[in-house]
């Protein structure tokens, strides 16, 4: 049976999510293939407009595990700052904010170090939008005037030829959009959109062969047996639900002999 709540997905089953949504695969697709329900599945995607968030790549100017090692090894044999710089090929002012850094020579861990340097890197650049005011009433201006993000970016283009400041790409308005988390673009404007949705979705999803608002295995009322039609037998029940205004519902039963 899927489960429900929160996804609690691997880094590789994560991967392996956006891999399937970006080829078109439908939430219950998803959540079939990595034993998840699929409103789990939902709550990662939407999470992040419909969009995979990049892969985090360590710098090449970062000190690597082996290194911290090396030096968390080297204080615990009382090498000296510059002794430890050398082995590893590094500056001594680097080794030495390293150990700074993360609690001193005294309470140096190289494990330790290494998982905090890796939460601490995660700094999101702003983007182009959250730099630029300016740009940013623009654009907004513009997709309030039902404009769709490919019309923007042309104009920009066009209207301001010589400013390389004011111009700004359609995949950056749509991720402004879908990304609620960058604060730049208002949710409401999404509504301006051409497509109607509400995050991003791959070019070949389709909802083809998909039971979607069907029930499975339904039988229909025409096959029924014909002594339910005379209302002669009691027991015998009929169902319906009716759906009013602010998403209110109604499920009626009716025994068929006595109403």
């Amino acid at each position: 049976m899927s489960q429900m709540g929160r996804p609690g997905l691997s880094a590789e089953r994560k991967a392996e999510l956006w891999d399937r949504w970006k080829n078109g695969q439908s939430l219950s697709e998803i959540g079939s293939a990595l034993g998840k329900h699929a409103a789990s599945i939902f709550g990662v995607v939407a999470r992040n407009g419909g969009i995979a968030p990049a892969t985090r790549r360590r710098s090449r100017l970062a000190l690597t595990m082996s290194e911290r090692e090396e030096i968390s090894r080297g204080i615990a044999a009382g090498t000296t700052i510059r002794q430890i710089a050398v082995a590893i090929q590094r500056s001594p002012s680097t080794v030495s904010r390293e150990i700074t850094r993360h609690g001193g020579a005294a309470r140096y861990r190289a494990a330790q170090a290494e998982s905090q340097a890796w939460d601490q890197a995660r700094r999101p650049k702003l983007c182009l939008l959250a730099r630029n005011s300016e740009l940013q009433r623009v654009v907004a201006r513009k997709l309030q005037l039902d404009w769709s993000p490919q019309q923007i970016a042309g104009w920009l283009k066009t209207h301001f030829a010589h400013d390389g400041g004011m111009r700004v790409s359609h995949e950056t308005i749509y991720r402004s959009l879908f990304i609620q988390a960058r604060g730049v673009l208002k949710r409401e404007l999404i509504g301006h959109l051409r497509s109607g949705r509400l995050m991003r979705r791959a070019k070949n999803a389709n909802t083809a062969g998909q039971a979607r608002g069907q029930i499975i295995d339904a039988i229909s009322i025409r096959e029924r047996p014909a002594e339910i039609e005379d209302r002669a037998i009691p027991g015998h029940w009929e169902g319906d639900l009716i759906t009013g205004s602010k998403n209110t519902h109604i499920a009626t039963l009716v025994e068929r002999h006595s109403r």
